[in-house]
């Protein structure tokens, strides 16, 4: 059985993730692993027993609240018809994004789903702190909710976004199984700044190696000085549901968060970003 962990601070972009977190569970039938992460904060040189009688209370506190929150997701995922999801939780002290990976590598999970807040551009609009260390640093596919997104039960449509290079191809094929799973369309999208022969030939070349005639496939190349605006422009006309990427140091990843831009443009592309392992 596949599984799924869903970190969350219990604020409404994790609740707003949560409703999509289920929804893949049901889709995949899989087993959906909460995850609460919580810091103790530093007290100083306060004596011995001081300090731990205060870090008992803090922890008993932290654990009470765990526990109305858990009640209330309970609620939500009944309310949403999803109270055939069982999910089990966990709660841990520490730094989140090292707690995410070890319980992500503790239950050998397949997914880690969890929300994001917006903020003044696509990176903080995809990325909080943690989503973006997370991204950096985990070992199976992310998949970011940004808090403004809808819930959806089904996917029409996936953009791959493509250097077209070798390393690409792996998670290119990972996102092809997980559109086939909802019988949605992957979009191959590539920014190029200029007409040459050599780019067209790449994407023949490409084409050739990533072919899936078991998935539905088209090509686009976006062009122009500003790759920002043409991704949320080529998103409004093509009502994308889901944005793919392989993160690495110099591709499309790196400058598509390389520099912000206004709330009002970001926030025109408010669609889930799906990453695999950093490479």
């Amino acid at each position: 059985m596949a599984k799924i962990l869903f970190p969350t601070d219990f604020s409404s972009a994790a609740e707003n993730a949560f409703l999509n977190a289920l929804s893949l569970a049901k889709k995949i039938n899989a087993e959906l692993i909460l995850l609460h992460v919580y810091e103790l904060p530093e007290l100083g040189r306060a004596l011995k027993t001081t300090t731990r009688e205060v870090y008992e209370m803090m922890e008993m506190e932290s654990f009470e609240a765990f526990k109305e929150e858990v009640k209330k997701l309970r609620e939500i995922a009944s309310l949403n018809g999803y109270s055939d999801i069982s999910f089990s939780h966990e709660m841990m002290e520490g730094d989140s994004i090292y707690r995410i990976n070890q319980v992500a590598e503790k239950y050998k999970v397949d997914y880690i789903v969890m929300g994001t807040k917006g903020a003044t551009g696509l990176k903080e609009i995809f990325l909080g702190s943690v989503a973006s260390g997370v991204i950096d640093s985990a070992a199976v596919d992310v998949i970011c909710i940004p808090e403004s997104t809808n819930h959806k039960t089904t996917l029409n449509k996936v953009a791959y976004l493509t250097n077209y290079q070798k390393e690409e191809q792996t998670g290119f094929k990972k996102i092809g199984d997980f559109a086939k799973m909802f019988n949605a369309e992957v979009l191959c999208v590539h920014f190029d700044g200029d007409d040459s022969c050599e780019k067209g030939e790449e994407m023949e070349a490409w084409k050739s190696k990533v072919d899936r005639p078991d998935v539905k496939l088209s090509y686009h190349v976006l062009k122009g000085n500003d790759f920002e605006k043409e991704l949320i422009r080529f998103n409004q006309e093509n009502n994308i549901d889901l944005i793919a990427v392989q993160p690495r140091k110099k591709n499309i990843f790196a400058r598509l968060f390389s520099k912000s831009v206004s709330k009002s443009i970001a926030h025109h592309l408010n669609v889930p970003l799906y990453t695999f392992p950093k490479i």
